[in-house]
């Protein structure tokens, strides 16, 4: 075989290494929450509508999860309009791409007189700060004709410890959610209001920029298996993955008595719901500018 035939031969499997190579899937690393936003994710795993390429990572608390995500170790996460904001205004660019369909309320103790909002005022109150915890507990606290300020405000990151300090009276309340929520009120506590009944809805999945410019179709075929997975939640009976789902996540036995909400397909966050939770952070003075609908928000196209 002369040069020139060697030559062509090794061009022509050069190429076909590289479009072998160039069809290989990224790594799409999300982190999930122990909470009910995180079941159609948990469900699309097990029933095996991810491809292979997919790997959730389960996280308790917020400040984990984020940690994560600020290091470079996830690509995106279950999170909040408020952590899109402040992830942007410290120069780590993140987009809300889809909201999700959690719940989260405020708790007191079986023994407590506080079975609303504002009677909060001057009681302790277990919570995750700067989160959407925090921020749903002042909307409904100002929504019930309360002042936010005057809660005493104990961090706890760890969502099954403020139930432990709730259940032994440490502390006067907690604010959580689902399926805390039910396993907080079957052990006889009071459940004090709750963010659906309040209509206040800042959850989302985020993505990393690079992510999105690197990722796209990994990202893409990602939602078309959350969108299966959420058909699939709403139109069947919950025994039939609730127990195996509940399991893997870390969640309570109580959580198979949880009502599941009706699990949108991929849908954008709401525009107010969005520059709501903005002005939140904005009001605490945690942001250092303004940020437009479109600054946050990208759809997955």
């Amino acid at each position: 075989m002369n040069l020139k035939k060697i030559y062509v031969l090794c061009l022509v499997l050069g190429m076909l290494l590289l479009t072998a190579c160039s069809g290989e899937k990224n790594t799409l690393t999300v982190g999930v929450m122990t909470d009910i936003d995180s079941i159609p994710f948990i469900v699309a795993k097990q029933k095996g509508y991810f491809d292979d390429n997919v790997k959730l990572e389960i996280y308790q608390s917020a400040v984990d999860r984020d940690s994560a995500l600020y290091s470079g170790n996830l690509d995106g996460s279950i999170s909040d309009v408020l952590a899109v904001c402040l992830a942007k205004d410290g120069g780590f660019p993140v987009y809300a791409t889809s909201k999700t369909s959690g719940r989260y309320g405020i708790v007191s103790g079986k023994n407590s007189a506080i079975t609303s909002a504002r009677m909060l005022e001057g009681k302790e109150i277990g919570l995750s700060m700067n989160t959407i915890i925090e921020y749903v507990t002042d909307s409904m606290v100002k929504e019930d004709g309360g002042d936010p300020a005057l809660l005493k405000k104990t961090s706890v990151p760890k969502i099954p410890s403020r139930l432990e300090l709730l259940r032994n009276n440490k502390i006067d309340a907690i604010a959580a959610p689902e399926p805390y929520i039910t396993a907080a009120e079957e052990e006889g506590e009071i459940v004090v209001g709750t963010s659906d009944e309040s209509g206040i809805n800042p959850g989302v999945m985020l993505f990393t920029e690079t992510a999105l410019e690197k990722k796209k179709s990994e990202i893409k075929a990602f939602y078309e298996a959350y969108d299966k997975a959420a058909e699939y939640i709403n139109s069947t009976d919950p025994q039939e993955f609730l127990p195996a789902a509940i399991k893997e996540i870390g969640l309570p036995d109580a959580a198979l008595n949880v009502k599941l909400p009706e699990y949108e397909k991929t849908t954008l966050p709401d525009e107010e719901q969005v520059l709501n939770a903005m002005d939140w952070l904005i009001d605490k003075e945690l942001l250092k500018q303004e940020y437009t609908y479109e600054d946050l928000v990208k759809a997955v196209n």
